[in-house]
């Protein structure tokens, strides 16, 4: 369980390796100095179809942080600069079960969610509880945005699989210096 954070980085938990890559330290770090916009893309489920992936990162050069909230099945040390949430597929013991990922004004709680059996106020809960305005979830391998108890609950679909009429695909995220944001999905 780890928390970035634009201001200093600190681990919520002694548990799950925290390891955050150099390059979103230095990039948030950035975005702190000049308070300036932000794309963040968030990815689930590629379920070791890395080649996906790749898709995803050619596609969005320009993004400035990917997270992938879970089920990678595949090394998470190839992919440096993405970060990682534990799926019930991933058998990498350095992924966090979560993550609070803070950018300037917006704060995201990141998780795979397959634990939950209440699915939506228990995100919301959790969210609320790490003062968290948005969740990004997988798991449910379906397209979702919607908004809970004051949290805006999304998750990408599927990299690989999706269960719903969707085609796979992920989300954009794009941040103004406000904390003010847009959400887009996209297809592979």
């Amino acid at each position: 369980m780890t928390s970035e954070n634009c201001s200093e980085m600190k681990s919520e938990s002694t548990g799950a390796n925290s390891k955050v890559p150099l390059l979103f330290l230095l990039k948030k770090a950035f975005f702190l100095l000049y308070i300036i916009c932000m794309k963040i893309v968030v990815m689930s489920d590629s379920h070791g179809r890395n080649n996906l992936i790749d898709k995803v990162l050619f596609r969005e050069q320009d993004a400035d942080f990917f997270l992938h909230c879970g089920d990678l099945c595949s090394d998470s040390r190839n992919y440096p600069d993405i970060l990682f949430v534990e799926g019930n597929c991933d058998w990498d013991p350095e992924l966090p079960p979560y993550r609070v990922v803070d950018c300037g004004r917006l704060h995201i709680f990141m998780i795979h969610g397959d634990h939950l059996w209440n699915l939506k106020s228990e995100l919301a809960r959790m969210a609320k509880n790490k003062n968290c305005s948005i969740c990004v979830f997988g798991h449910i391998h379906r397209y979702y945005d919607q908004t809970y108890d004051g949290v805006r609950l999304l998750n990408p679909g599927s990299l690989s699989h999706n269960r719903d009429e969707n085609e796979e695909g992920y989300i954009v995220l794009e941040i103004d210096e406000n904390g003010l944001y847009t959400v887009e999905r996209k297809v592979l």
